[in-house]
């Protein structure tokens, strides 16, 4: 396999452990190889000194001193994304895109025989602009979601209304809406997802009573409409020639109850269709193995199922929208360092059944492509604050990049560790909450209502245990109070039972219908919560609703789930109480916790990424909240400029420091303040140096700043100049090395100037700035010290 970039340092593989930060406290080579040997002594007395374990790059530096994801696997399968992701490190890594929304239904054919392809063809133009050997696949044809209602009702039937599911008019639609997509595209596409997430309660036994029954193409269909969809896709593609893969993508194939539905399924479409494709290809030509996974995946079970897909003989496997999440929160060094194990354990078996030469095992060669589901971490959106991808959100690269680029040496030097925290929780009957935070595999909440769905419609538990019975006809207030961890968006949703992902027609159908800001009360299930939250931030969610309990079995009313929205786990949900509420007042009928137990407030953390701008005499200051407000809302932040201990106090995130001299360079810090008292300081804002207003007769104002970065290894300093006057400005700047003159600066432009720096690091220091109005406009400036940080490169 290639190995890394030259300029990346190499590290003894050995899983880390962090300070406080992005630090990290690292075992050196000696000090592993001596453990090494300890734990090969035995009885019989010393044995073989234990080889030097391999090397590979320092994690943390950015993409572009890594191998290619794409270039160090190209031997087995091809990597490539799906979904969007920041472009140079997409484009660096994956040798193909498959667009996440922007070919579904709703998105190509809204309203009844328009088809609207811009987004999808910006989308691709987006990177094959760039790149035009990128390679490109299709989601998705049908599906249950993200699709309108119309497509398999009979006119008029809207969310509100009964569908009729009229048989003749539903396959119409599925043949147009098939036939126009796939045909627009046609062969630029490598393969497509013609159908999307069909199988709902898996039973191996019987693939067909598997389907998800409650969604609209089962319901209009029946059994019937995977086959349909992959029939009509197939004329469509066998007519033109094309090459373009036809493929079943689902999610949860790590489960082997699932996994063999899928393998029933399309082991039985396919044989009733032998021999009618061109050139003795099957129906069904791929399965994507969606890869939402989590530290609690069993890989064995992943690799077992690849093995079953594999006895299908002609059916290639493609691993679709990857990726592993973490516990929200924090990133900590245990966490990251399981990722890490996670990623290689799963890139190991990739490896293993990949269809390329380089496979050189007696595994089947049957997975083709791994696609992930983005670039970097992302704190919003799908998988938001739950760490899921190899680059953090600076776009730096996490243990999880080595795992996926060399799978077989992480493994040999790495092991999972305990992750800190966790605990039993005490239960309240009816009541189940998870938290990933806490181990669980997914975040959320189950209030199971009833055990008998003749008495309440889809209430339903598997322990005979329910929080409570409602009573027809009277109202009921739930409120959840939850922290978001990166998901700042939560559904409340009917349950036809206690598991997770079990939802009633009716909830599946007007799921998004009924939006809520945090502040709102919701008086609808299903609820969306989606606006005004902040990621970290602690809200009361609430709702009142009225249970009549005379909706039929297959619409609304069940069991009350809280969800993510848009699938995002990271969250944790803090508590939850159910009230009664009539003449009397409010009555509570289940609370979680049993005991609700407010823990004492204390000071919130310190504000962060400070930031100001300089301005005459004065700083416009902006900074981040604290993330962590000690159980007690902050009520004011106080900035304090130095060196002048000038202050401003407000209760927002910005405020105006006054007093400041002209010419001076300031740095800033923020405090935040709660009931229970002051935060820490802030780290200081990078210095910034006021200035006299433009156009003073006497004087020449500037605007200057400075930084030092690391490009390639080396040190550079760069010094930037604004002319806020009204004429022409000749300046000079001297940094500690050499100096700089004659620097025509024009009126209402910015230059700058940028120094490489000896050796491979630089401590804090400042640039010299001075100048003069080349007209009798003003004299001299006294000068400006912009200041920089310093920064190691090695």
């Amino acid at each position: 396999m290639p190995g890394p970039d030259a300029t990346a340092p190499l590290r003894t593989l050995v899983p880390r452990r962090r300070r406080a930060g992005r630090a990290a406290a690292r075992v050196g080579a000696p000090l592993l190889a001596a453990v090494l040997a300890v734990g090969a002594l035995g009885p019989a007395g010393p044995a073989a000194a234990a080889p030097e374990p391999a090397a590979l790059p320092e994690p943390g530096q950015t993409f572009e001193h890594y191998p290619p994801m794409k270039d160090q696997h190209a031997d087995r399968f091809s990597m490539g994304i799906f979904g969007a992701g920041e472009i140079e490190g997409l484009l660096y890594n994956y040798a193909s895109y498959t667009p996440g929304n922007e070919m579904k239904p709703e998105s190509t054919q809204r309203d009844k025989g328009v088809f609207t392809y811009d987004a999808a063809e910006a989308a691709f133009a987006r990177y094959t602009s760039r790149n035009p050997d990128l390679a490109l696949y299709g989601h998705t044809l049908a599906w249950h979601s993200q699709s309108p209602t119309w497509m398999w009702d009979a006119p008029p039937a809207r969310f509100d209304q009964p569908g009729t599911f009229d048989r003749d008019t539903a396959l119409v639609n599925l043949d147009a809406h098939v036939e126009n997509v796939l045909g627009h595209f046609g062969d630029r596409l490598v393969a497509v997802d013609v159908v999307n997430e069909a199988v709902g309660t898996a039973n191996p036994a019987d693939w067909r009573g598997s389907l998800a029954k409650g969604e609209g193409w089962y319901q209009a269909l029946g059994a019937d409409w995977v086959e349909l969809a992959f029939v009509k896709a197939a004329e469509v593609v066998d007519a033109h020639g094309w090459d373009v893969k036809l493929t079943y993508n689902d999610f949860g194939l790590d489960s082997p109850a699932k996994a063999r539905v899928v393998y029933e399924m399309v082991k039985d479409i396919n044989a009733r269709h032998a021999g009618e494709r061109p050139g003795g290809r099957p129906l069904i030509e791929v399965i994507g193995m969606q890869g939402h996974y989590n530290l609690a995946t069993d890989v064995a079970a992943v690799e077992q199922n690849i093995r079953l897909f594999a006895s299908l003989g002609d059916v290639e496997v493609h691993v679709t929208e990857m990726d592993v999440a973490l516990p929200p929160g924090e990133l900590t060094p245990e966490a990251e360092n399981n990722q890490g194990m996670k990623y290689a354990e799963l890139f190991k078996v990739y490896r293993d059944y990949g269809a390329g030469p380089g496979n050189t095992t007696g595994n089947p060669k049957v997975v083709h492509a791994v696609k992930l589901a983005g670039v970097r971490d992302v704190r919003q959106g799908w998988k938001g604050g739950e760490f899921a991808m190899p680059y953090d959100y600076d776009g730096n690269a996490k243990l999880a990049l080595l795992g996926i680029l060399y799978p077989e040496e992480f493994l040999a030097t790495h092991e999972y560790v305990d992750l800190p925290g966790g605990g039993d929780r005490e239960p309240v009957p009816g009541v189940h909450v998870y938290d990933t935070s806490l181990g669980d595999a997914w975040s959320g909440a189950n209030v199971v209502l009833g055990d008998d769905a003749a008495a309440w419609p889809w209430s339903t538990t598997d322990d005979g245990e329910v929080a409570f019975r409602p009573e027809a006809g009277t109202t009921y207030r739930l409120t959840v109070n939850y922290t978001a961890k990166g998901t700042t968006a939560i559904r409340v949703r009917w349950l036809r039972d206690n598991t997770n992902g079990g939802y009633t027609t009716g909830d599946g159908a007007v799921i998004n219908d009924h939006q809520y800001a945090a502040g709102q009360v919701a008086t609808h299930i299903p609820a969306y919560f989606n606006s005004g939250m902040v990621n970290m931030g602690r809200y009361d969610l609430v709702t009142e609703i009225t249970l009549d309990g005379a909706q039929p079995a297959d619409g609304l009313i069940g069991n009350i789930g809280i969800r993510g929205g848009g699938g995002g786990n990271a969250f944790s949900i803090n508590a939850l109480r159910v009230e009664k509420l009539g003449a009397g007042g409010a009555e509570t009928v289940a609370q979680w916790p049993g005991e609700v137990a407010q823990p004492p407030a204390t000071a919130p953390s310190a504000p962060t990424a400070v930031t100001a701008t300089a301005g005459d005499g004065a700083a416009d200051v902006s900074w981040t909240a604290p993330s962590d407000d000690g159980g007690s809302a902050a009520t004011s932040s106080t900035v304090t400029a130095q060196p002048s201990g000038a202050t401003c106090t407000t209760d927002a995130t910005g405020c105006t420091v006054t007093g400041l001299s002209n010419g001076t360079a300031y740095t800033f810090t923020v405090t935040s303040t709660n009931a229970a008292g002051t935060s820490e300081a802030s780290a200081p804002s990078a210095p910034v140096t006021p200035f006299g207003a433009p156009g003073t007769r006497g004087s020449v104002a500037l605007a200057v700043s400075a930084e030092a970065v690391c490009v390639d290894g080396t040190p550079r300093v760069t010094v930037h100049v604004r002319n806020a006057e009204r004429v022409p400005v000749l300046v000079a700047a001297t940094s500690p090395w050499r100096g700089v003159g004659g620097w025509l600066v024009w009126p209402g432009s910015t230059v700058q100037k940028t120094w490489t720096v000896p050796g491979t690091s630089v401590d804090a220091g400042t640039v010299r700035v001075t100048g003069a109005g080349i007209v009798a406009w003003g004299a001299g400036l006294s000068g400006y010290d912009a200041g920089y940080a310093g920064v190691s490169c090695g």
